[in-house]
């Protein structure tokens, strides 16, 4: 079968680890009218909310030794010091009420009050129990909304937490650093998955949806996933996409992970007439 238009299909590597193969080749210029990310979505059609992971650091301008902590802590010291360990802790309590400052004043349609979340995941820091911590990183991953981006949001991050050490006056000199994403949790620690909206009156969607109820005889969903693909980064290019595939989220990722066959077979039946069909659609 020969179509009027071009189909090309993507595969790509590295999607579990922040390893942006998609990234790679939305970079090196492959364009589309329309894109479908046929990763696990139960047949829905879906956008997402997006993920960015960041390093905040604390380090302080000298190393003192463990003999020193008398001297900046206690009354009559005179040392200007600090644990970089101790004052991440406000950082991290800056984290937190940020994190339910947005649980409270942001939403989006289909995602519970609170989906967007800030984790301290990792935290690193100290050299040596015979001297005060000197420096400490704390790693966290930040969830966001479909109608947010990563640049806005690490923004926010940067803005309150400077906001948090300005009021300390150890950490006002001694600010707080930022480093965000990357292109690998191996080889930089670090992945941006970007948010991916769906327009529920674009052609290629509308024509996705009326072909799924033609093929499953069952009203079409468009609604938002609770996990991330690299579809976001297609929606970054400028490329329209959605997330539309078999299987349900309760079986990903499990000892046994498994998919109906039927539902292969239906999604099978759907994005071949979806391709036929919108190949043939003339540009607007």
């Amino acid at each position: 079968m020969e179509l009027p238009g071009d189909v090309i299909f993507q595969s790509v590597i590295g999607e579990e680890v922040g390893e942006a193969g998609t990234l790679q080749c939305c970079t090196r210029g492959y364009k589309a009218d329309f894109a479908v990310v046929v990763d696990t979505s139960d047949l829905h059609i879906q956008g997402q909310g997006g993920v960015i992971t960041g390093w905040i650091t604390v380090k302080s301008k000298q190393t003192h030794h463990d003999a020193t902590r008398r001297n900046m802590i206690h009354a009559g010291g005179m040392l200007f010091g600090a644990s970089a360990i101790e004052k991440m802790m406000k950082v991290i309590s800056g984290l937190q009420d940020l994190e339910r400052h947005w649980a409270v004043t942001k939403s989006y349609p289909g995602y519970l009050p609170g989906t967007n979340t800030i984790n301290p995941a990792v935290i690193e820091g100290g050299r040596h129990a015979a001297f005060i911590a000197d420096e400490c990183k704390l790693w966290i991953t930040v969830h966001y909304y479909p109608n947010e981006s990563y640049e806005q949001v690490a923004k926010e991050i940067e803005k309150h937490i400077l906001n948090v050490a300005k009021a300390n006056p150890w950490l006002r000199e001694n600010l707080p650093t930022f480093e965000w994403g990357g292109t690998s949790m191996i080889e930089d620690r670090g992945e941006i998955f970007p948010s991916l909206e769906v327009d529920p009156n674009h052609e290629a969607v509308q024509m996705l949806a009326s072909t799924h109820e033609s093929v499953v005889k069952k009203n079409a969903t468009i609604d938002v996933s609770t996990t991330v693909t690299d579809g976001g980064w297609l929606a970054d290019a400028g490329i329209p996409t959605v997330i539309y595939g078999p299987g349900d989220l309760n079986n990903a990722h499990a000892v046994n992970e498994k998919v109906s066959v039927d539902q292969v077979v239906e999604f099978t039946k759907v994005i071949a007439k979806f391709i036929y069909e919108w190949s043939h659609t003339r540009k607007a």
